[in-house]
C-alpha cells in the first residue's frame, strides 16, 4: 500500500511521520503496549522515535469522557492523568523503508530544524 501511495504532487511517499504511542510518555517501568513501533522493527523497517512537544495542563483541559474497548484499551486510556502527564513528552516517529537510515535522519534533521531552530 505505501509503495503504491502517492502524494498530490505525484512523487512516491518516502516516509511516514506517524505518533510513537498512544498517548504521552508515562512514568517508567508503566508502559504495556508498544504497538506502534514494534511493527516496524518485526517487519526491519528504519524507524526513528522523537520528542516533538510536551503534555500541557493548560493548553489540554479537561479530560474526555472515553469508553474503552477492551481491557488492554482501559488500561492504558487509565494511565493518562494530565496532571502527573503535564510536561511529559509527546513522541513521534519517522518511519523509512528498509536500509534506509540516511534518508530517516535527514528528514529528522529538517525536523528537528523546523520544531527547535
Amino acid at each position: 500500500m505505501w509503495t503504491n501511495t502517492r502524494a498530490p504532487s505525484g512523487k512516491k511517499v518516502d516516509v511516514l511521520l506517524v505518533p510513537a504511542l498512544v498517548h504521552t510518555a508515562v512514568p517508567h517501568r508503566t508502559l504495556k503496549w508498544v504497538g506502534y513501533t514494534k511493527l516496524w522493527n518485526a517487519l526491519d523497517y528504519t524507524a526513528l522515535t522523537f520528542p516533538a512537544g510536551k503534555a500541557s495542563r493548560e493548553l489540554d483541559g479537561e479530560q474526555p469522557s472515553y469508553e474503552p474497548r477492551n481491557p488492554l484499551d482501559e488500561w492504558v486510556s487509565q494511565q493518562y492523568d494530565i496532571e502527573k502527564m503535564d510536561g511529559f513528552s509527546v513522541g513521534l516517529q519517522i518511519i523509512g523503508r528498509r536500509l534506509e537510515e540516511e534518508q530517516v535522519l535527514g528528514v529528522a534533521h529538517q525536523i528537528e530544524r523546523l520544531l527547535w531552530w
